[in-house]
């Protein structure tokens, strides 16, 4: 049974994820965290053949599952070799090329997290994508500074703010997707203070940034319940999506490449309308959010119910002002709504089945009373 007990300060579940190094293939310490996560919680925590975690929290008689799933890398670059003090170093992610130059990175050890110091980029390699503009940074050569030491496999990211508040501004080098992360753990975390009654399942992917690989290898091979209600969680670019910082959690109809489920869209849409009109400072905002594409697009495809759900990204993966990288940021207060939502959804799962017939009968409800007058004005002369 899962233990009882009082949840995190949203804070301090933020700085304790986000302060985690992570990359691609390199997922390892936001595993660890999550292992212990659950292990205090008494969750059960297990993790499939590509690495991917799900932590699980159930009380009651068994419902369909609410699955949150959230990403664990960011984009960084890994050493693949070294000369004396020179570095080359592969990147994992999307960039463009006019970042990275004259920035300083941080070198962390894969095996615990530890710092090893520091080292400046002085040349970046790049790729032209095709059918796209610009060039898209792929690798680059640093050097290592005063004390620092470095080894193949190690984590080079990005010397900026690894956790910082402003207000209610955070600033993280990594809030996409562990910002999501937090907004899984935090929902796990509070069914299990609350013992609330429902089946939720955290699953954490790993891989995103390079493909939607562990989320689309886990789709393929059915690894998730047949019935699950899949949701896709992400911090999501603000200007790319056309959303505001401060407007609430955004329930996401689709990506670049895709539209998600109608029916899970309406359900969400109408469960974040149902706590707007019960909380005066709840808002919310509905977005196709098509800079980008999430793994959604991977769940729905392979034929799971699946909706999605982001927050609104400053400096999306880390591209701050005049080529220069800078901290990505996110407004807690959506953080905060978008737990609440979540909160909602695993409480009315029971719901989902009615949520479109009830729309229905309100559109069934305006044809039948604008039928006879729609008829009484059908007639029109061919003058």
């Amino acid at each position: 049974m899962p233990r009882q007990r009082t949840p995190i300060p949203l804070r301090d579940l933020v700085r304790d994820v986000v302060s985690l190094p992570t990359l691609a293939y390199c997922e390892g310490e936001v595993v660890r965290y999550i292992r212990a996560f659950a292990a205090e919680r008494g969750l059960d925590c297990t993790e499939d053949r590509y690495g991917n975690v799900s932590v699980t929290y159930g009380k009651g008689r068994r419902r369909r599952p609410l699955v949150l799933g959230a990403h664990m890398d960011h984009p960084g670059f890994i050493v693949t070799a070294t000369k004396g003090r020179r570095l080359t170093l592969e990147f994992r992610g999307g960039l463009s090329a006019e970042y990275g130059k004259g920035e300083r990175v941080r070198i962390y050890s894969p095996g615990d997290g530890s710092t090893l110091g520091y080292a400046e980029v002085t040349s970046v390699q790049s790729v032209a994508p095709p059918g796209r503009p610009g060039r898209r940074l792929t690798g680059a050569k640093a050097t290592l500074l005063d004390g620092a030491t470095a080894a193949v496999g190690d984590l080079a990211l990005w010397d900026v703010v690894e956790c910082r508040f402003r207000g209610e501004i955070a600033h993280a080098r990594q809030c996409d997707d562990l910002m999501g992360a937090v907004s899984v753990l935090a929902t796990l975390d509070r069914a299990v203070a609350s013992g609330a009654t429902g089946h939720l399942v955290g699953f954490f992917t790993r891989a995103e940034e390079v493909g939607l690989c562990g989320a689309s290898a886990a789709a393929r091979d059915r690894l998730l319940p047949d019935d699950a209600l899949v949701v896709a969680v992400e911090t999501s670019s603000k200007a790319g999506g056309r959303a505001v910082q401060g407007g609430g959690p955004i329930i996401r109809i689709g990506d670049a490449m895709h539209i998600f489920s109608p029916r899970m869209t309406q359900w969400m849409t109408a469960l974040a309308q149902e706590l707007s009109s019960e909380q005066r400072d709840f808002s919310y905002q509905r977005r196709l959010m098509d800079g980008g594409t999430t793994e959604a697009t991977s769940y729905d495809l392979y034929g799971y119910e699946t909706g999605a759900a982001c927050i609104a990204l400053g400096n999306y993966h880390n591209a701050g002002m005049r080529g220069r990288v800078a901290a990505e940021t996110v407004h807690l207060g959506d953080l905060e709504r978008l737990i609440q939502l979540f909160g909602r959804m695993l409480a009315d799962v029971p719901q989902f089945d009615r949520s479109l017939p009830s729309l229905l009968k309100r559109y069934d409800r305006l044809g039948r009373e604008a039928a006879p007058r729609l008829r009484a004005t059908a007639s029109f002369d061919d003058d």
